[in-house]
């Protein structure tokens, strides 16, 4: 009984028989599996096969592909039932990069292997290399010489005007492929150019070749370039950047060498002295571009060469023998630093020598300067030479040249050379001086420069005011004359009138103008024309802008009437048949006159209203008369008046409302009665019109059936044919026109007067056509005088356009068409 209390609790060991296997499909690595990480983790599961319990480990070994063992470790498996499962997680820390073996294998209650379960598994495994991604070293970077198709030239190095043609690596030492941009910077002959070529690939473990051609031409120096990779770099290893810099050499160019001869032994100074001029090439390239050759600096020749690798050229130069200094060179293209060049030949010959007999540069006068004015420079010369020669002075100002008179001396002579320039714009201005000949030498100081400090230029601006006609008739004005600040300045002046085909010009005298304001009265005297005017030039300088003519209209010398009526009445609202008084003003302009005349009021229907006299003026030029009146019917009431003075009849009219009389009923209207009232009314006034027209009456209340302005605007309608004085073109005017007429066919102007009117009569009615009063007549220059007014034609002797003058006048005319000024002696002048 002890014994068995004792064995009892032991485990049953032969009941623990099962056999256990992985399952292998369940194994989560295949062969080959790839990861980035040091770290690698797997699974699988394990089935007992025979329905017993199995008790088992696993032992994962990883190895490398040379057998060298990397790590192991022993996992524990949990018990398993009959027939039960297990999953087992596993992992396998510091995997190094590359190729590994990877072997997991039970230990303990296992069983045979089969088609779907076994003791263990094997699998190849990588641990992948990260992206690393870099272009070769510099030497890597190649370049080639190409022309603008990309073709090869066959340089053997870079050359100015070439293209180039770059190609480089870049390597992908990692084992994941990689895509990006690569950028190429150039900088070449002061250009800095990048280009971009996008999704670059490069797959893991390979590298590829980049081929680029930029479009930029090559100059001569250093080509700087700089590559970098972009896009998905962000961990990567390797170099991602490269510079450094290739020499772009000289292009082929050719190499001259010139030589000079001339016939110097075989002239004397003044004859024709020949410079022939021989250029050789010897380069690697044909020369085709300008030949220039100078005499004591300045340029004598310049012309076209071509010369092909190899040859020469010769090129002839012919001037006055003289002592000079010939230097020949070329230019438009590019040669060889190894050129013979330029050349020089110095020509020595007797002749003239000329030297400065006392100061060394130009004397300068005619400042302080402003823009406009001029330069002028003097200098004192001696010719030392055997020969007699002639020598000149110049200036130079902005590229100008302005080059003095010759000179002649004799030998021992002594003279004086000058010139003179424009100053054409203000602030501070070089001047170049020199000195030449061209038949002998100058020795010494032959040029030079000064710095003149030139203000803006000075304007003038006259105006005219303050015109106005004397009780006398004479015109007189004001005239205004300005300069700017600077120098006294001398103007001529001009000052006159303007008639419809002429100017005349009075007075013309010239004036030294100081800084400022210059005022002048100017007196005219009795001149009858349209305008006054004036004009100023300047006398030897340039004047600046501004207005240099002035033009204002004469005040009238005929005296002009008008009327006008008060805005009211007084009452302010009157009713038909109220004694009303009207306010009525009467006008004048121009020479102040004490002429009186005769007013009527008349209302729409012609009747009179009222007749008074214009009252006295006292000098004023507006007289207000208040005139009691019958108020006529009508709502609203036109009033109209006409007044007869000086030879004329001018009008108005005016509008007042009427009041409306208040009637009180408590009846009804009578419809009926005031319907037959108004039409036996109507017929009355239709028998009454017929009647009054029938029998002429001359009732001095019957003035006009319409107002006076209607009776101004049938008058005004009527026009009248008038010929040109000048060409005789037919023109037609209102009848009642007054003033200036322009001929449309020779522009000449002349006046017209209106035909006479009747003046309106108390017992005639205006339905007599031949008795109506006169249309108003408003602002009417004088009538033009006949053809005895003492005045002549004369032609312009420009362009024949016949102006008429005062036949004693002697002085400038401006003839409208061409503005031509002469005297009026000048043209052909024919009495009238």
């Amino acid at each position: 009984m002890i014994l068995l209390f004792f064995f009892a609790p032991l485990p049953n060991v032969h009941a623990q028989g099962g056999e256990a296997l992985i399952e292998t499909a369940s194994v989560s690595v295949e062969n080959y599996t790839t990861f980035s990480s040091n770290n690698f983790s797997f699974t699988f599961e394990v089935h007992e096969q025979i329905g017993q319990s199995s008790n088992v480990s696993a032992e994962v070994l990883l190895v490398s592909p040379e057998g060298v063992q990397l790590s192991n470790t022993t996992l524990s498996v949990p018990s398993l039932v009959g027939f039960g499962e297990a999953n087992v997680s596993a992992t396998v820390s510091g995997v190094p990069f590359g190729f590994s073996h990877l072997t997991v294998t039970l230990t303990g209650g296992v069983g045979e292997n089969t088609s779907t379960h076994s003791t263990s598994f094997t699998r190849i495994v990588q641990r992948l290399r990260p992206l690393n991604v870099s272009f070769g070293g510099p030497a890597s970077v190649l370049s080639d010489a190409v022309d603008e198709n990309g073709s090869l030239v066959g340089n053997t190095s870079l050359s100015d005007g070439d293209f180039v043609r770059f190609e480089f690596p870049i390597i992908n030492h990692g084992d994941v492929d990689w895509s990006g941009h690569v950028t190429l910077r150039l900088v070449n002959g002061g250009s800095d150019t990048n280009y971009t070529l996008e999704n670059i690939s490069v797959s893991a473990t390979t590298s590829e070749q980049i081929v680029v051609r930029p479009t930029t031409r090559l100059v001569e120096g250093t080509l700087g370039w700089e590559l970098n990779l972009s896009m998905n770099l962000s961990s990567a290893e390797g170099n991602h950047a490269l510079s450094g810099s290739f020499e772009v050499a000289p292009p082929p160019l050719p190499v001259l060498s010139m030589a000079l001869l001339s016939n110097s032994d075989n002239v004397v100074s003044g004859e024709v002295l020949t410079v022939n001029i021989t250029v050789w090439n010897n380069g690697t390239a044909p020369f085709n571009g300008v030949l220039i050759c100078l005499l004591d600096g300045d340029q004598h020749l310049n012309e076209t060469l071509e010369v092909l690798i190899g040859e020469n050229k010769t090129a002839t130069l012919n001037t006055t023998a003289k002592p000079v200094l010939v230097q020949c060179d070329v230019a438009a293209q590019r040669v060889s630093e190894a050129s013979s060049l330029p050349a020089t030949l110095v020509v020595t010959i007797p002749s003239a020598i000329f030297e400065a007999a006392g100061s060394s540069s130009p004397s300068f006068s005619g400042g302080p300067w402003h823009h406009g004015d001029r330069l002028n420079g003097n200098m004192l010369l001696r010719n030392m030479g055997v020969l007699d020669g002639r020598v000149r002075l110049g200036f130079t100002v902005d590229g100008v040249e302005y080059p003095g008179e010759w000179l002649t001396l004799g030998e021992g002579a002594a003279g004086e050379v000058s010139t003179s320039a424009p100053f054409l714009r203000s602030g501070d201005v070089g001047v170049e001086w020199w000195l030449e000949s061209d038949d002998g030498a100058v020795e010494g100081v032959e040029s030079g420069a000064a710095e003149f400090s030139i203000k803006t230029q000075q304007s003038v601006s006259l105006a005219i005011e303050n015109v106005e006609r004397t009780s006398d008739g004479s015109v007189e004005a004001t005239l205004t004359v300005n300069l700017d600040p600077g120098r006294s300045r001398e103007v001529l002046l001009r000052t006159g009138y303007e008639t419809g085909d002429s100017t005349v010009f009075l007075s013309e005298h010239r004036v030294v103008l100081e800084p400022g304001v210059l005022v002048q009265s100017l007196s005219l005297g009795k001149v009858k024309g349209e305008s006054v005017v004036a004009s100023v030039s300047a006398v030897d300088w340039s004047i600046g802008p501004g207005p240099l003519f002035d033009q204002v209209s004469m005040p009238s010398d005929i005296t002009e009437y008008w009327v006008t009526f008060g805005e009211i009445t007084d009452p302010l609202r009157p009713l038909e048949g109220d004694l009303v008084t009207v306010t009525v003003t009467f006008h004048q302009s121009g020479p102040q006159s004490e002429e009186r005349g005769e007013l009527w009021l008349v209302d729409a229907y012609g009747s009179l209203l009222v007749r008074a006299t214009s009252p006295v003026w006292d000098g004023n030029d507006e007289v207000s008369v208040p005139l009691t009146v019958t108020w006529p019917k009508g709502s609203t009431v036109v009033v109209g008046a006409v007044w007869s003075i000086g030879g004329e009849n001018v009008g108005e009219e005016a509008s007042y409302i009427s009041g409306q009389a208040v009637v009180e009923s408590d009846v009804d209207f009578p419809i009926g009665a005031m319907a037959m009232g108004l039409a036996l009314g109507g017929a009355l006034v239709l028998v009454a019109r017929l009647r009054f027209r029938a029998e002429g009456s001359s009732k001095p209340k019957k003035l006009e059936e319409s107002s006076p302005n209607q009776a101004i605007k049938s008058s005004s309608e009527e026009k009248r044919e008038i010929s040109c004085p000048s060409c005789d073109r037919r023109l037609r005017v209102p009848l009642t026109y007054n003033g200036s007429v322009g001929c449309p066919d020779c522009s000449t102007k002349f006046n017209v007067t209106a035909e006479p009117a009747t003046p309106p009569s108390e017992t005639k009615s205006v339905r007599d056509d031949s008795e109506k009063p006169d249309a108003v007549k408003t602002n009417s220059p004088p009538a033009k005088k006949a053809k005895n007014d003492g005045k002549v034609e004369l032609a312009c002797p420009d362009c024949s356009q016949t102006l008429r003058i005062p036949e004693s006048y002697r002085g400038s005319v401006r003839c409208p068409a061409c503005t031509k000024i002469f005297k009026a002696g000048e043209g052909k002048v024919s009495s009238e």
